[in-house]
């Protein structure tokens, strides 16, 4: 329930702030995903999550700039076929063993038409949204915990003198 709610929480913020700041929105809540997608939580998934997320940014780029240099036919697809097994085998390779945070920088650069630079802030800010989110999640929980304990004594005082007055 708290990390639900820390994370309600700044994806909203994200979702106002990011258009004022001319980022995507939509490529922030992909960076997020990676963040979660990840699993390991914490500062591990925060590294792994940027370097593969960036890591897909330069492939997707790769792509597109090996399709307008190269004038072949079908150039698009034998390229994409090339880097998307460079991209598998990345995902074999510490640090960026995460071969679906690769494909989602990818695929993003071809969303924006290759525009790198705000597909990769975008990205990574969505990384540190998730890392945000992970956090203030464990700080609601641990205020929830500090409070839950004094007032489910109290319901058990309660009910424990309810009890003494029907005896």
């Amino acid at each position: 329930m708290a990390s639900a709610l820390a994370t309600g929480l700044l994806s909203g913020i994200w979702a106002y702030i990011a258009p004022l700041f001319g980022m995507l929105t939509w490529a922030g809540f992909a960076g997020c995903t990676t963040f979660f997608a990840v699993g390991t939580g914490g500062t591990k998934a925060l590294r792994t999550a940027m370097i593969t997320n960036t890591t897909g940014v330069a492939c997707g780029m790769a792509i597109l700039g090996l399709s307008a240099t190269i004038d072949i036919p079908a150039g698009a697809a034998i390229f994409s076929g090339i880097i998307t097994s460079v991209m598998v085998l990345l995902g074999n390779v510490r640090p960026m063993n995460y071969t679906p945070g690769i494909f989602v920088g990818c695929f993003s650069t071809f969303a924006v038409g290759g525009d790198w630079p705000l597909v990769l802030i975008s990205l990574l800010c969505g990384v540190l949204l998730g890392f945000f989110s992970a956090e203030l999640g464990g700080k609601f929980s641990s205020l929830y915990q500090k409070i839950a304990p004094k007032q489910d004594g109290e319901i058990e005082k309660t009910h424990a003198e309810e009890e003494k007055k029907l005896a």
